[in-house]
């Protein structure tokens, strides 16, 4: 018994070294390959929102013309790994104590390619083209 209960704590180790041990892992590469890839709109927001899932405070640059100050809120990372080779990527900003909130979806292959892009909520504060 104590043998069959050493192997299967080696096994894990071994699985959690190897980068295999479970959707954290899945999930920590996925938001690599995300903010470190291609897409100019990922590019722009990768400096607000967390590149873990959680929230964090941040300042929300205002936008548009003329350019606004910055607000106070919140920013927060999700991502859902759909099937072994997609994932959707959610960033959440809020802001007036959680009153307003934008929120962008990107469904994405798992090596941080964007496939497309869905939007909804109130109007970012940093304006058109985010």
């Amino acid at each position: 018994m104590r043998r069959a209960s050493s192997l299967v704590a080696l096994a894990l180790s071994a699985l959690a070294l190897a980068g295999c041990g479970g959707n954290e892992h899945a999930e920590q590469r996925v938001l690599e390959a995300f903010f470190g890839g291609s897409s100019p709109v990922a590019h722009r927001l990768s400096t607000l929102f967390p590149h873990k899932p959680g929230s964090v405070n941040c300042s929300i640059p205002g936008g548009g013309v003329p350019a606004r100050q910055s607000i106070e809120g919140r920013c927060a990372t999700d991502v859902s790994l759909v099937k072994h080779d997609r994932a959707v990527v959610t960033l959440t900003e809020t802001w007036q104590h959680g009153g307003l909130a934008h929120t962008w979806f990107f469904f994405i292959k798992r090596n941080g390619d964007v496939q497309s892009i869905v939007q909804e909520g109130a109007p970012a504060p940093q304006g058109p083209g985010y």
